[in-house]
Order: C-alpha cells, then sequence, then structure tokens
C-alpha cells in the first residue's frame, strides 16, 4: 500500500499497520483538508482498500450475494477458497487473495437520520422495465435512517437542462422517493447538506449542476459517479451522427429515432412515455455523451472543476462478450477495440473525473445495467439471459455509505 506523504502521521500508521490509527487520521485529514485531502495518493489508496473491504464484508453477510457468488457452504469441504475469496473473485477486479484476506477493524454502523443521499439517475430512466436501485433504497433507509430522495430528471435531453431538475430536488425536495415514486410538490421537504451520486449520464448532469452553481456547493458534502459517464461513451460516438440525420415522428420516441433507439435497446418502453413531452430532445441528450462533448466540457471548466471542493469518489465495471444481453454484443465488440475495461457503455477510464482529488473506489465486475438495476421482468428480457442482474447493488451501496460516515462525510 502506498503511503501518505503529505500526512506522516498516516504514512507512519499504514507501515505499522495499525489501521485504526489510519481511520482516525484519515478522517481528521478530511475534517481539516476536505477534498484537498484526497489529491494525496496514499489516502486514496488505503480509502480504496477500506471500501472494498467493507463491501466484502457487507457481502458475507448477504445471502443473495453469497448465492450469486456461488459461495458453498461449509466452503473448506469443497474450495479452499475463502468466502471472501470467491466474493472477491465475482465481483471486484485487481483483488487478489491477500486484499481479500486482509484483517481489517470492523466498519462502525452509522446511523444517518438526518442525512439526505441525492440520487440523480441516468438516461432514459423511466422508460426501461425498472428504475435504478429500486429495490436498494428501501433497504438502505430502513437501515440507516438516512433520506434518498431522487431528483426528477428528464430520461432524454441534455446535461445542462437537468442540472436544473438536479437544482429543484437540492432546493426544494422535488423529485421521487425510496420507492421510486414520485413526491407530489405539496409533500416535497428541503433536504439539508447531501452526498450526491449520479448513475450513467447522471453523473454528467450532477457535474453540470456543481460547476453551475457554486454558490450550492458547500451543501453537498461529497459527490459519488457509479458507473457514471464522465468522459463520454463510445458506444455514443457511434449513434450520434445517425441520430443527427434521423427525423422524428408524431412522439418523442417515434419516427426514424425511435427505430434507431430500439435497435440499440429494444427493451425501451416508449409507452411510458407520457409526461414532459415537450422537453424530449434526443439528439441533445445522446450528443452530450460523445467523446467529443465530453472531452470539450471537461476542458472547458478545467479551472472549475480543479477549484470545485467537493470530495468526489468513483465507482466502475468491467464486463465481458458472454455476460451482457446479446443485443449489446455489437456494441461491446465496438468498445472492445478501444478498451476490453469497459461495462458495455463505458471504459472504467471514461467511468472516472480526471481530477486530482477524485477518488476510484473500485471496479466491480459487472455490465453497466447489472450495477444498477434489479433483474429485468421475464416479458421484456427478449430472450436474453444476462439481464437477471444478480451484482451485489446493496452490499455494494451500504458499504459506501458505511466508509462516507467513516470519514466523516456523512452524520
Amino acid at each position: 500500500m502506498a503511503a501518505a506523504p503529505g500526512y506522516p502521521d498516516i504514512a507512519a500508521a499504514l507501515v505499522r499497520q495499525d489501521f485504526a490509527d489510519v481511520i482516525d487520521g484519515v478522517r481528521a485529514a478530511v475534517a481539516a483538508d476536505g477534498a484537498a485531502a484526497l489529491t494525496d495518493s496514499g489516502i486514496q489508496d488505503w480509502l480504496g482498500r477500506r471500501y472494498r473491504n467493507i463491501f466484502l464484508t457487507e457481502c458475507a453477510n448477504d445471502a443473495s450475494a453469497l448465492r450469486a457468488a456461488k459461495v458453498p457452504m461449509p466452503v473448506q469441504l469443497i474450495d479452499r477458497r475463502s468466502s471472501r475469496e470467491l466474493l472477491a473473485a465475482r465481483f471486484l477486479k485487481g483483488v487478489n487473495r491477500q486484499e481479500s484476506q486482509a484483517q481489517l477493524p470492523d466498519a462502525k454502523e452509522p446511523k444517518l437520520k438526518g442525512s439526505t443521499l441525492l440520487f440523480v439517475p441516468g438516461l432514459m430512466t423511466g422508460l426501461l422495465p425498472v428504475m435504478a436501485f429500486q429495490s436498494v433504497w428501501g433497504r438502505i433507509e430502513d437501515r440507516f435512517g438516512v433520506r434518498i430522495l431522487g431528483a426528477d430528471v428528464h430520461p432524454v435531453r441534455s446535461c445542462e437542462d437537468n442540472a436544473g431538475d438536479v437544482k429543484l430536488a437540492l432546493e426544494k425536495g422535488r423529485g421521487f422517493d425510496a420507492d421510486s415514486q414520485h413526491i407530489p410538490p405539496k409533500e416535497a421537504v428541503k433536504p439539508k447538506d447531501v452526498v450526491l451520486l449520479g448513475y450513467d449520464k447522471g453523473a454528467a448532469d450532477a457535474l453540470t449542476f456543481l460547476v453551475d452553481n457554486p454558490k450550492l456547493r458547500s451543501r453537498v458534502k461529497a459527490f459519488v459517479g457509479w458507473a457514471g459517464i464522465f468522459g463520454g461513451s463510445y458506444i455514443a460516438d457511434d449513434i450520434y451522427p445517425r441520430l443527427a440525420a434521423a427525423s422524428t415522428g408524431s412522439s418523442p420516441l417515434s419516427g426514424q429515432i425511435g427505430k434507431m433507439l430500439r435497435q440499440i435497446v429494444p427493451v425501451v418502453q416508449a409507452d411510458r412515455v407520457t409526461t414532459r413531452l415537450e422537453e424530449y430532445d434526443v439528439r441533445a441528450a445522446i450528443g452530450d455523451i460523445t467523446t467529443e462533448a465530453r472531452g470539450q466540457y471537461l476542458a472547458d471548466n478545467v479551472d472549475q472543476l480543479n477549484e470545485l471542493g467537493v470530495p468526489t469518489f468513483t465507482l466502475d465495471g468491467v464486463t465481458s462478450l458472454r455476460e451482457v444481453p446479446y443485443y449489446q454484443a455489437m456494441g461491446v465488440l465496438q468498445i472492445n477495440s478501444y478498451d476490453k475495461n469497459n461495462d458495455m457503455l463505458v471504459t472504467v477510464g471514461q467511468a472516472r473525473l480526471p481530477v486530482a482529488y477524485s477518488t476510484p473506489l473500485a471496479t466491480f465486475r459487472g455490465h453497466h445495467w447489472d450495477l444498477a438495476y434489479d433483474p429485468f421482468p421475464w416479458f421484456t428480457r427478449m430472450g436474453s439471459l444476462n439481464v437477471d442482474h444478480k451484482f451485489a447493488r446493496y452490499p455494494a451501496m451500504a458499504a459506501l455509505l458505511i466508509l462516507l460516515a467513516e470519514i466523516g462525510l456523512m452524520n
């Protein structure tokens, strides 16, 4: 493990493997220096290792995660690997036996009443068979007492426009609840400080909100990209020129554009397009996640990003051709020609924010939908065997909140 050169006490504790002192030191560093503490490579390295350790512990206590990893019971009679090794092999990339077996201190169970996790979902949210983290949010609320508030971002429009929906959630409490139900305006409650988490294009929407609203940044205690599209997607690069030349029909997802989108994502349910019809802008939505557009955005806002001052963390995924839905196979082959470390939509590099204080916590083994969505209902599966989505979403999300609480970024 790398030392923490800017924090000699933490570096010394790492050398002597006094992990309790490391935990206390990192918490103190984040309290004193905020996002600047995360520019230290030793602290970044520790936070990634600590997150993955907590994640494996959460998986070991989760029956569905154990089944997905096919952990024999008792494991010693069938497989010499421990359950933690099997869980690491199934759900994490780049975690060796030594790390999976590391004896780090047990994480304290945080009580997060009064805290809010503000979730920004991705492209086509509400148009797929299920909502992202649909079965996770309620369990998270029940266990930790944290409030889950989903920003009601439009499923298909630009990042700049959707940043307004994120702002509305932070300032007014407007959006949806842990059951993925819209909150009536009269029942909306403005949250206090939040942890902002963006999935897919939602990460780019959330980042746009942070750049555009410097006066509100102090209310965001941490920013998390979960398979976020920070660097664009080569898949969008392929789609966008064809969309730009296509015509629309009588409804936002009809005509040539609708046909093209259904060729790419057959499970899109266009019959759910019933509200905010005038706001649909397929060209702007896809155009904003091309590699050119995202790269230009990062370049144009480099000063603002470097001065953002919000502790930032990323989690990304990797998959393989045999693990994705058959109708996504051509896209995977295309993106593999650029980088085989991808989740079928974005590469690992594209899912990370290229600023010094952004800390990668883990690379999961799972495809882009697997990391966020429950199993698709059987009647929407289009014959695919790879939409049962067995990734350990709840343990992964629980581990994130535990880590953020441990370093003082949640109550």
